[in-house]
């Protein structure tokens, strides 16, 4: 058998990400998108495992296992090579016959111990440097795999499980119905060129009919016993579906909410007899207010100046729309992580923000709904025509855009909230100049396979109201229509081009 003296080679230098797999549980984005290229806290996956290799493992050369959507994970693969220079990074094309045999491809590379991570899993707060404590304390090592205690026994059985004998691997378990105990096998392992032997010696499994890296493990602990556990502590997500993938970006975000600074846009226009009013109710609720005004010639500006908010002015000349412009200017100017828009006509209240933000920590955009009667205040203008017109219009976009699965019920609500992060990604896609600012942003996020819901919010009786008549609904339709229909062409030419 090929054996290593590994207490020749004084540090791990290889590592190994698998970012091969199809990923069919996280339908419908595996569709557009590889699972290591979800992005958590505006980092890929993929990139928080090459950080990890090297920061806290410190290896000097990464492997990349590449497959599904091969093009986006090489392209990504490129642009990261220059975000950590000092690691060489380089793409291996995977075997189509499981991660066992992926791995063992590698053979001709690899003579060495290295490191392997599966690209769809995120360690958070993780001390994967105990890897390396295992590899120097035990020298007749063959390899190690990362454990994590846990009582919910529904983690083991999407993973698999571990029977120890103190600190060595006894068994192992792929998914099992009945979990031993409450040790939950990571995909992250320890391997010396060993496991290119144990690789050839290992049958495909019976359920699979291709090698399974659990049994090529369980073959080396029972035939060397020198495969030894490394006991990771850390936020561990096993990212198999959405919902794992959701629950990832909430948790992450959740611990690091207090650390985000919120800023409020708000686009002005001759709005004097009820900005104040906005001011008062969002002072001290956010971080920052800005408003951009329209070349107001009441006492809009003098009343916002008073109020010591960010003033920022926009010429509009002779443009008769121009809402939606305010709000990319006002985009610019900000420095908060999180951008709430809203309304200068007294239309939305500050009560309704702790609801938006909330919901910020589960996804890239919020938006206001005004379709839930209860909570439309007596006396305001939203009359039973444009909520007709706003649901059909949200009906619209869903089937248009059905494989993303969106559901929205009002496509004209100025009450917002979206990651400035988010906002850059659509940015350069962004061209409504008026009202309809909304609609675009809402088919932008869906079309950058993001993920935008809708919350009920109370809507109050505007400062100043005008009726809503027959034309304006179907001006307004006929304006949504030609966003959407617009923006569905260009995806039916994208994905001409792509074939």
């Amino acid at each position: 058998m090929k054996s290593i003296q590994h207490n020749n080679v004084k540090k791990i230098r290889i590592g190994v990400i698998a970012a091969a797999g199809k990923g069919t549980r996280a339908y419908p984005r595996t569709n557009f998108i590889p699972k290591p290229l979800f992005k958590i806290e505006n980092k890929s996956i993929l990139l928080r495992n090459i950080e990890l290799l090297h920061y806290k493992l410190k290896v000097e050369k990464i492997y990349i296992l590449v497959g599904h959507l091969k093009e986006q994970m090489l392209e990504e693969i490129e642009a990261l090579k220059y975000v950590i220079p000092k690691v060489v990074i380089e793409a291996v094309e995977w075997t189509t016959k499981g991660l066992a045999s992926d791995v063992a491809s590698l053979e001709s590379k690899i003579s060495e111990p290295f490191i392997l991570i599966l690209g769809d899993e995120y360690y958070y707060k993780t001390n994967h440097e105990k890897f390396l404590t295992t590899y120097k304390q035990n020298k007749d090592i063959t390899a190690s795999i990362g454990i994590l205690k846990t009582s919910v026994k529904s983690r083991i059985r999407k993973n698999y499980s571990v029977e120890l004998d103190g600190k060595k691997i006894k068994n192992l378990v792929e998914k099992p119905n009945d979990p031993p105990n409450e040790w939950l096998g990571l995909g992250s392992y320890l391997f010396t060129p060993a496991y290119f032997e144990y690789f050839k010696k290992t049958p495909p499994s019976f359920k699979s009919g291709v090698i399974e890296i659990t049994d090529v493990i369980d073959l080396m602990a029972k035939e060397t016993n020198q495969v030894y556990a490394t006991e990771i502590e850390c936020d561990y997500f096993n990212i198999n579906s959405m919902q794992d993938y959701h629950y990832a970006v909430y948790e992450v975000r959740n611990d690091l909410f207090n650390q985000y600074k919120v800023s409020l846009i708000i686009p002005t226009h001759n709005n004097d007899r009820s900005i104040s009013d906005v001011i008062v109710d969002f002072k001290d609720k956010v971080h920052e207010i800005l408003i951009v005004d329209a070349e107001s010639s009441d006492t809009t500006v003098d009343i916002a100046k008073s109020f010591k908010t960010q003033i920022e002015h926009y010429f509009y000349g002779d443009k008769k729309e121009y809402e939606g412009i305010q709000i990319r200017q006002g985009f610019n100017r900000i420095t908060g992580d999180i951008a709430i828009v809203v309304s200068p006509d007294g239309a939305f209240r500050a009560k309704d923000l702790p609801k938006l933000l909330e919901y910020m920590k589960d996804c890239d955009m919020v938006v206001g709904t005004r379709t839930t009667r209860q909570m439309i205040e007596q006396g305001s203008n939203l009359k039973p025509l444009p909520r007709l017109i706003n649901l059909l219009m949200g009906k619209l976009i869903e089937v248009l855009w059905w494989n993303q699965e969106p559901r929205f019920t009002d496509v004209d609500c100025r009450y917002m909230a979206i990651w400035k992060d988010s906002y850059n990604r659509i940015k350069p896609s962004l061209e409504v100049q008026g009202k309809t600012y909304t609609v675009e942003m809402m088919i932008e996020i869906i079309r950058a396979h993001m993920r935008c819901i809708e919350i009920p919010i109370s809507y109050f009786k505007p400062v100043e109201t005008q009726a809503y008549k027959w034309k304006d609904a179907f001006h307004d339709a006929v304006a949504v229509m030609k966003i959407a229909f617009k923006k569905k062409r260009e995806d039916a030419k994208n994905k001409k081009v792509e074939e």
